[in-house]
């Protein structure tokens, strides 16, 4: 948990960061095996695969730990509307050049998208207020306790 306070940028940042390592985090759910039998191939360089394949890097334990601070952030939202927008803003900039996409959003909630920049802005101010009062209320009963 972060001692300073978390400014509307930070958690930006830190929504974006948590987003990315959903992408790198493994599948819920487990394929299972299936079995067939393989292809016999005549020359030992026949079995090389035909194209490589670039996967996402496993995700360190810092952006694990990072990960958990933003569930807890969004998790203290009491509007189910509000947890939702933050986190749909953040998967829709993964790995964006361009930022989030605010029109994808804004079909999804039957709104125009300028509706929802602005509403995603308020939100993420408001949720940092609501963190940083929540956090300065916990260290203060800390002390006393």
């Amino acid at each position: 948990m972060p001692s300073s306070p978390i400014t509307a940028g930070e958690l930006h940042d830190l929504l974006l960061a948590a987003a990315e390592t959903d992408r790198r985090l493994p599948t819920a759910e487990r394929r299972t095996p299936t079995s067939w039998w393989p292809e016999l191939r005549q020359e030992w360089a026949d079995y090389a695969p035909d194209r490589t394949q670039v996967r996402l890097a496993r995700a360190t334990p810092e952006q694990i730990d990072a990960y958990d601070l933003v569930h807890a952030i969004v998790a203290g939202i009491r509007s189910l509307a509000d947890r939702r927008l933050l986190w749909a803003v953040a998967q829709s900039a993964v790995f964006r050049h361009r930022g989030p996409a605010w029109s994808r959003i804004a079909r999804l909630t039957h709104t125009n998208r300028r509706a929802v920049k602005n509403a995603y802005e308020l939100c993420l101010h408001r949720t940092a207020a609501e963190w940083n009062a929540r956090q300065q209320n916990n260290s203060a009963s800390k002390q006393l306790g």
